[in-house]
């Protein structure tokens, strides 16, 4: 039976088992710049600029254009997600149910890594006054705010690419856009929200836009679990969305255990298996000039645009 056990945790079956709708999570991953990890702590170089100077004529000493050099570093933080199974009712299950007990644990590690991005970058925000806000939260979202956005991080200097996470209740508004619901994504196919079907994403002026479920959307007096009436959003408040370079912001994993651990435990009665997943990470932002705020009215629904 022991033997066994890891194998019930993969996924066999698709059908039959009905999840509760949540985040898969993980789509963000590939979007931060990685880390160097060691000793609980995650460490980001910073450089400066060198900027050249003109040559006197005369013999002198040179000028010192050394560049700044500096260390971003963050706290290791763990996370784990477990799950105890009776011996006895793993007899009873079927394949896809076990399965399905499998996949929830690896989707819980999954959403951990997409909400330590979204956290550090709402603790970068809010604690560094470099990092600009764009919109006071009174007025539906409109492209515009991603223009300024999106100039100004490239106006700094940024090469990379631009990611900039939606609602889907805002993506629907940036679709009564014609010249944006024409545009295509042209972004890695690689990368976990790209290859998910459903997760809408256009790449419009240079900028990444993707839709995440609404649940990672905290922030704000409008934000997730505040709404009324079946919504999840209130839209007498506003939500706080974030954008930003790739090398603006750092997130690195030291252990991530997404297929389960399966152990029996002979000092319970009747040896049950515990299964578990873990994870130790963090996330942290590094350039403020590469992540700008974009403050919106919540919606729940598009409006009509002239």
């Amino acid at each position: 039976m022991t033997v066994q056990a890891p194998n019930w945790y993969r996924e066999k079956i698709r059908d039959m088992v009905r999840a509760r709708y949540q985040s898969m999570g993980g789509y963000l991953d590939g979007t931060m710049a990685r880390g160097d990890g060691g000793a609980g702590v995650i460490k980001f170089p910073v450089i400066g600029r060198v900027d050249a100077y003109e040559l006197s004529g005369s013999i002198q000493k040179i000028q010192n254009t050394n560049p700044d050099l500096s260390m971003v570093q963050v706290s290791i933080r763990d996370f784990e997600a477990s799950a105890w199974m009776r011996v006895q009712d793993a007899r009873k299950q079927g394949p896809n149910e076990q399965a399905a007990v499998g996949k929830m644990l690896s989707n819980a590690i999954r959403r951990q890594r997409d909400n330590l991005k979204l956290q550090a970058l709402n603790t970068f925000a809010t604690g560094n006054a470099e990092v600009k806000t764009i919109g006071d939260g009174t007025a539906a979202i409109d492209l515009l705010d991603a223009l300024e956005a999106h100039s100004q991080i490239r106006g700094a200097g940024a090469e990379e690419d631009v990611w900039w996470p939606v609602t889907e209740a805002l993506f629907d508004q940036f679709m009564m856009y014609k010249e944006f619901a024409n545009a295509d994504y042209i972004g890695s196919a690689d990368l976990p929200f790209a290859k998910s079907a459903a997760i809408r994403k256009r790449t419009w002026r240079g900028i990444h836009i993707m839709t995440l479920p609404d649940e990672h959307f905290v922030f704000g007096t409008g934000a997730y679990g505040t709404g009324s009436a079946g919504n999840g959003f209130s839209t007498a408040g506003y939500i706080d969305t974030f954008m930003w370079a790739t090398d603006a912001m750092g997130n690195e994993a030291e252990w991530d255990q997404e297929t389960p651990s399966i152990t029996t435990h002979a000092d319970y009665e009747g040896t049950p298996m515990l299964a578990k997943v873990g994870l130790s990470g963090n996330s942290v932002g590094i350039l403020p000039e590469g992540v700008k705020r974009i403050r919106v009215k919540a919606q729940v629904r598009p409006t009509r645009v002239a």
